[in-house]
């Protein structure tokens, strides 16, 4: 896949984009508040639910994942499962989608585009049918959250990437490589990648906030405080308040950070947990400091919001995550698409639009040339001290994800 030449970006990517003044809700706060619901089942109960009790996986195919005939060749498509507003748009043509058309241009591959995804639980019950019994999901492609990237490894469900289809997974970041879920990116490719951190409203809050600690134990902030109803983002913070790593911590820890939250709720400290409304609560007033989204807080652009870009303890990272189902139609097609998304010009005319962090060598530098209002936000483009503070959330046992979940759900009274 050679790369787009200038011109042919300039025809395909705006850019000139007016960034919006108005709050665009990002797809990561939809994706992470939707995914919390389903995994308040524990035990056989949430098996049944995500449809696995008693999957076998099989033999031999463990950690490679499973491919039907590839019609790749014959049949030049890619159908594309993904959520709703997590793709470049033009502003004059809202059924253009700049980056997506070039590709198809460059290529002759047309990509079936789908935003079909709105619960990463819920789609899991929709495609696990299909590949327990080993047949064609009828995707080629899907985004997931990274916890779920370790979910279907864990029953063999993805493939791994043939990377001499994707030679630009080279210019793939050492941090975003270095991924808890999936070591060296063999069966994921993030879509997008950003950080959860604070933000607060300097009219509510006079003494500037400068570490994570502070949010849960500060007087001044009582009753103030909104926290994720997600248990990774708000245990990952937890952690690190408490001097932990979020990558790398035991059940004693983990015990120890929701005693954590649970004091500070039974404090009063927290006003309250929340899911996708998160901004609208702090837009209001109603919390004067919430934990926040990294591309949530880069599009508010409000004079009175001071974003905690680097709290002292550190920040959590996570991903958003492409990945190609067993028995996929498609593969090598899908892959040619995963490595036009890795070039830096691309990685940057995505980023831009989505307002997450580059994790491609070189599309900082390409960002800094298309808009270079985003490359100057630190949300956006992180500092070194950003990038080395920043920690990934530990894989987790399914196992473990269903105890922990239900236990901080019970915390909460999600």
């Amino acid at each position: 896949m050679t790369n787009p030449s200038p011109t042919e970006l300039a025809q395909y990517v705006n850019r000139t984009r007016t960034r919006s003044t108005t709050t665009r809700l990002s797809r990561r706060t939809l994706l992470r508040a939707a995914a919390t619901g389903g995994l308040a089942l524990t035990g056989a109960a949430a098996l049944t639910a995500c449809g696995v009790q008693g999957h076998v996986v099989p033999a031999g195919a463990r950690e490679k994942g499973q491919a039907g005939k590839d019609y790749s060749a014959a049949e030049k498509k890619v159908v594309f499962a993904t959520w709703p507003s997590y793709i470049d748009v033009d502003p004059k043509n809202a059924n253009r989608r700049p980056t997506l058309d070039a590709f198809e241009k460059q290529t002759g591959i047309q990509v079936q585009y789908l935003e079909v995804i709105n619960d990463n639980n819920d789609w899991y019950t929709k495609i696990d049918p299909s590949l327990v019994k080993g047949i064609d999901t009828g995707y080629d492609l899907m985004v997931v959250s990274d916890y779920m990237v370790g979910k279907y490894r864990t029953y063999d469900y993805i493939q791994e990437l043939d990377l001499s289809n994707i030679p630009n997974h080279s210019l793939l970041l050492p941090r975003v490589l270095k991924d808890p879920t999936d070591p060296g990116r063999r069966f994921s490719i993030p879509w997008a990648y950003g950080y959860t951190t604070f933000a607060y409203n300097t009219n509510l809050v006079k003494q500037p906030i400068t570490s994570l600690a502070e949010v849960f134990t500060r007087p001044d902030l009582h009753g103030k405080v909104s926290l994720f109803s997600e248990m990774e983002d708000t245990v990952a913070i937890a952690l690190l308040a408490q001097g932990h790593d979020p990558e790398h911590f035991t059940d004693a820890q983990f015990n120890q950070a929701l005693e954590y939250v649970r004091r500070a709720k039974d404090r009063g400290q927290i006003r309250s947990f929340t899911g996708n409304d998160y901004l609208s609560d702090f837009q209001q007033g109603n919390t004067a400091v919430t934990m926040a989204y990294s591309g949530d807080v880069a599009q508010l652009g409000k004079p009175n919001l001071v974003t905690l870009d680097l709290p002292k303890e550190g920040m959590l990272s996570w991903s958003d995550n492409c990945v190609i189902p067993n028995f996929a139609r498609h593969k090598a097609n899908a892959e040619k698409l995963l490595n036009y998304y890795l070039q830096p010009q691309v990685a940057a005319a995505l980023d831009d639009f989505i307002d997450y962090i580059p994790s491609v060598r070189g599309a900082e530098d390409e960002l800094r040339k298309l808009d270079s209002t985003a490359a100057a936000v630190p949300l956006i483009v992180p500092t070194k001290a950003m990038q080395d503070k920043a920690r990934g959330f530990m894989a987790l046992s399914i196992a473990q994800l269903n105890d922990y979940t239900n236990r901080f759900q019970q915390v909460t009274g999600q």
